[in-house]
């Protein structure tokens, strides 16, 4: 017995002795760099040390929980503090990435393998990817240099909204708009305090155990293989999109008078901001669906940048999200003099009215009715689940929702072109594709002759109007 004792302390000596010297003292180091002050940074310390004494089932009871919430109190003004000296120095320290990166603060909450995985992920090369992904170290500092929008609050308010809403309290006056509009700080802090506070305890998704820091006792799954990468959400991203082209499609009003462009329909896709968030976390979350009130801005997701979760369902729950609220947020315009209506006005009347809809058999409603009981009659949710089941089963031809509810979604989350066709001799699909083909096709033509009225002879149709012509045609 003491044999094995003694070669498992001889064990974590050499992987202690394996860490970097850059990485001795993280906590210190820093704090130091961070510049806050010494009794501030002693009484961190301590806490830390007490968080790092604690048995595993003493991490949710109310003195850990005390220690917890006095740690992250000081957690992002530190964060913040070492983000806004690493980006005016641009300093190359490993450290300080993988602080900014990782939450990563003290080799001693980590296991020493743990540690060289994040050394060594720190530095490897980023792949590009097509749509916007961002660390968010990276993303805050677009924050920071107002090169993107602060995000919005728990209650849904903008940065500008929110000194709307201190004008409203006499907190601050008209004359304060131009200051607020352009204080970097209190961009960044509103960013720090909403969006990275608030999202990353969304994405670990187990708010009582949540901690600022990483730390081992998170973590389920070997670093490298939880570690979310630029190229894994891409590649999750694309193969939603192969399923359910229309995701990130909206109907805008396109206006360029210098072409004699007014007024024009036209369907445009905007992918999100997708903002990898610095804890092990189990929950992806869809932030906000547009950026302040314009209808063709982007929206944001959050994902936790370790999970031992799959990838794909987490990706699916946020665009089923992201398409409810969209839904909600964009303006219903009417084609031809007909209320076109939307999914969330569909799908909730079809959820208020399930009990009396003759086309739903008994067991059909049952099922509803089990599900609305799932979901304490959350219908956002219930969508949601219905989605899920959109793009892993019915996109296969695996009957798994009932007919009204497929009929909303073949009309609102239609399938792509080769989905259709696999699709297509299907009896229970073979309706609404026809119905859809049919109607794509006759406004495909329409939209053609509307725009060779638009352009001179042989001259190029604009981007956007290409653009939507192209959709009509997926």
């Amino acid at each position: 017995m003491s044999t094995r004792i003694d070669q498992a302390t001889t064990e974590i000596y050499e992987g202690i002795d394996s860490i970097p010297e850059e990485l001795i003292n993280s906590t210190t180091k820093i704090l130091n760099y961070a510049d806050i002050s010494q009794e501030r940074a002693f009484i961190f310390k301590i806490n830390l040390e007490k968080y790092r004494n604690l048995a595993n089932n003493s991490l949710v009871d109310q003195e850990a929980l005390k220690i917890r919430d006095a740690i992250s109190s000081d957690f992002f003004e530190i964060y913040s503090s070492v983000l806004r000296k690493v980006t005016l120095e641009n300093n190359p320290s490993r450290l300080y990435k993988m602080f900014l990166r990782y939450a990563y603060m003290d080799e001693k909450l980590l296991e020493p393998k743990q540690v060289i995985d994040l050394y060594e992920m720190v530095e490897k090369p980023v792949t590009q990817v097509q749509c916007s992904i961002y660390y968010i170290k990276d993303w805050l500092e677009k924050i920071l240099n107002k090169e993107e929008e602060p995000s919005v609050n728990e209650f849904g308010l903008d940065y500008y909204e929110v000194f709307r809403e201190k004008k409203k309290r006499g907190e601050l006056y008209d004359k304060d708009k131009n200051g607020y509009d352009n204080n970097a700080d209190g961009r960044l802090g509103h960013e720090m305090n909403n969006l990275f506070n608030i999202g990353q305890r969304l994405c670990c998704g187990q708010i009582s155990r949540y901690f600022p820091i990483l730390h081992s006792r998170m973590i389920s799954k070997e670093l490298s293989k939880a570690l979310v990468t630029y190229e894994m959400i891409a590649e999750s991203l694309n193969r939603i999109l192969e399923i359910d082209f229309s995701a990130f499609h909206r109907e805008i009003v396109y206006n360029l008078p210098e072409k004699g462009i007014k007024k024009e329909l036209i369907m445009k896709s905007v992918l999100p901001d997708l903002i990898l968030m610095p804890t092990f976390g189990s929950r992806a979350v869809m932030w906000q669906e547009i950026t302040g009130r314009v209808k063709s801005s982007p929206g944001r997701f959050i994902f936790p940048i370790f999970t031992d979760e799959d990838l794909d369902n987490s990706m699916i729950e946020v665009v089923a999200r992201f398409r409810w609220d969209l839904s909600k947020n964009m303006f219903s315009y009417a084609r031809n003099g007909e209320n076109q209506g939307s999914l969330t006005a569909d799908y909730s009347n079809y959820l208020q009215f399930y009990k009396k809809n003759g086309e739903l058999s008994n067991d059909a409603k049952e099922k509803i009715k089990t599900q609305v009981a799932k979901y304490r009659n959350n219908v956002r949710e219930i969508f949601a689940s219905d989605y899920h089941t959109w793009i892993n089963y019915e996109s296969k031809g695996l009957i798994r929702l009932n007919k009204v509810a497929r009929e909303i979604f073949f009309k609102y989350c239609p399938f792509s072109k080769t989905i259709r066709a696999n699709l297509e001799k299907h009896p229970l699909y073979n309706q609404y594709i026809v119905k859809y083909e049919g109607s794509r096709i006759k406004h495909h033509k329409v939209i053609q002759a509307h725009y060779s009225q638009l352009v001179k002879s042989n001259a190029p149709l604009d981007a956007e109007l290409e653009g939507n012509l192209a959709f009509y045609n997926m």
